[in-house]
C-alpha cells in the first residue's frame, strides 16, 4: 500500500494570505497597503496564482516523481522503469454444458447469457472454440466473458439462455461458478509490485519472494509457496485470483506458462535446478463475521459498510497467511477505519473472539456478513 504523502516543510507558509502579506510588507513605507487600495488589489491576483502553483502544481509534481505517491498514468510510468505493466481488467472464464441434438455444431464465439434482472443486465459469455454435441446429447466447452471485471463472475447454473437461438440446442448451463474476472489493478496493489521489484533487485534465484513476484506478474492475486512438496527440487504454488477466490484453470495455466515458458526457453524464469513445478488452486476457508449495534453517519449505510469491510479485511488476510493465524485483534481494528462507521456493540469472527489457524495451503475468504 502506498504511504500517506506528507507535504514538505518548505511548502509550509505558502498560502495566499502568507504570500500576499509578505508582498505588502515589502512595499515602501510611504505606499498605501490597506485592503481596497491600488497596491493591495494589484498584487492580490499574483498571490493567488503563486498559491495555486506552489500548493497544487508543485506538490503534485513532487508526488508523481516518486512511485510511493504517484497515481494512475504517472504510476504506470514508474512501472515502465522496471518493465512492470499494470494489470488490466480480466474477463471471467470457465465451462458451460450444452445439451441438444447429436451432431449440432457450435462455432467459436457463440454467446450464452445469464438472464437480465432488476438490478443488472444480462452477462454474456463467448465460447472459446468450435465444438459439436456428442452422441450422449451434450458437450462441455470453455467460455470467456464478453466484458471484463468482477461483474463477469457468476454462480453455478447462472448461464441458462442463448443470445441468439441456435438450432439443435435445447439447454445450456454452467455446472461450476465462472470465476477469474477482476478489475483494473488498483494503485495500491500496483505500487506493491513495483516496490517488490525494487526491493528484490530483480533476482532470479527461485527464492519464495521470486515465485510470489512472478505469480503476481502473471495475474495472481496472492501466492503461497510450498517448497519441497514432493522432495528436493520440487515447488508448488498455491494461487488465488485478484478477488481472493481460488484460481481457475486459465489463471493456473497463465502462471505456469509465465514462469516455465514452455514455448520459449529463453524467457524461462524457473531455475534449472527445479525438478518439478506445479500450480494449484488454493483451498479457501470461509470466515463469517457478525457485528451488532452499528451506528453510522449519513455518509454511509450498512451495505456500504459491508463492502468497505470486505475490501479492507483482505489486507489482514495477507498477514494472516504469512503467520499461519488469523488474529481476532487484527480484524477488529478494521472496523474503526471504515468511513462513516461511528460505533458498534459486538463483533465476532466465526461466532467467537478466538484466533483462527490457517493451514499452509489454505487461504481465508470472507463468508457471511451479519452486520446490523
Amino acid at each position: 500500500m502506498q504511504p500517506e504523502f506528507m507535504v514538505p516543510d518548505f511548502i509550509e507558509g505558502r498560502t495566499v494570505e502568507d504570500i500576499h502579506q509578505r508582498m505588502m510588507n515589502n512595499l515602501p513605507a510611504d505606499i498605501d497597503d490597506m485592503p481596497g487600495g491600488f497596491p493591495y488589489d494589484f498584487t492580490r491576483p499574483a498571490a493567488l496564482e503563486m498559491d495555486e502553483f506552489i500548493n497544487y502544481h508543485l506538490v503534485r509534481a513532487i508526488m508523481i516523481a516518486f512511485p510511493q505517491y504517484a497515481w494512475d498514468e504517472w504510476l504506470d510510468f514508474h512501472g515502465m522503469q522496471v518493465h512492470l505493466p499494470r494489470h488490466e481488467p480480466v474477463c471471467a472464464s470457465g465451462k458451460v454444458e450444452i445439451k441438444g441434438i447429436k451432431g449440432t455444431e457450435i462455432p467459436a464465439g457463440t454467446i450464452f447469457c445469464t438472464p437480465a434482472t432488476d438490478t443488472g443486465p444480462a452477462i454474456g459469455f463467448r465460447t472459446d472454440e468450435d465444438c459439436m454435441i456428442g452422441r450422449d446429447g451434450k458437450i462441455e466447452v470453455s467460455v470467456t466473458a464478453v466484458l471484463p471485471g468482477k461483474g463477469s463472475n457468476v454462480k453455478a447454473e447462472a448461464i441458462v439462455i442463448m443470445a441468439k437461438p441456435v438450432k439443435g440446442i435445447t439447454s445450456v448451463t454452467n455446472p461450476e461458478p465462472i470465476t477469474g474476472g477482476t478489475e483494473r489493478e488498483s494503485n495500491d496493489d500496483y505500487y506493491d509490485r513495483i516496490a517488490a521489484e525494487y526491493e528484490n533487485s530483480m533476482t532470479y534465484l527461485g527464492n519464495d519472494s521470486d515465485f510470489i513476484r512472478w505469480a503476481k506478474e502473471a495475474g495472481a492475486g496472492a501466492c503461497i509457496v510450498v517448497p519441497c512438496y514432493n522432495g528436493p527440487g520440487t515447488v508448488k504454488l498455491v494461487l488465488v485470483d485478484g478477488n481472493g477466490q481460488p484460481a481457475n484453470e486459465r489463471l493456473l495455466q497463465d502462471v505456469y506458462n509465465y514462469i516455465v515458458s514452455p514455448d520459449d526457453q529463453s524467457l524461462r524464469l524457473l531455475p534449472t535446478a527445479c525438478a518439478d513445478f506445479i500450480c494449484v488452486a488454493a483451498e479457501t476457508v470461509e470466515i463469517a463475521y457478525a457485528c451488532t449495534g452499528i451506528l453510522h453517519d449519513e455518509t454511509t449505510d450498512i451495505e456500504q459498510i459491508k463492502k468497505d469491510f470486505s475490501e479492507a479485511v483482505k489486507k489482514v488476510y495477507l498477514t494472516a497467511k504469512q503467520e499461519g493465524v488469523l488474529r481476532y485483534n487484527d480484524i477488529r481494528p478494521v472496523l474503526r477505519d471504515i468511513p462513516g462507521l461511528e460505533d458498534f456493540e459486538t463483533f465476532t469472527v466465526n461466532g467467537g473472539m478466538e484466533n483462527i489457524i490457517i493451514k499452509s495451503e489454505e487461504y481465508p475468504e470472507t463468508g457471511i456478513l451479519e452486520f446490523v
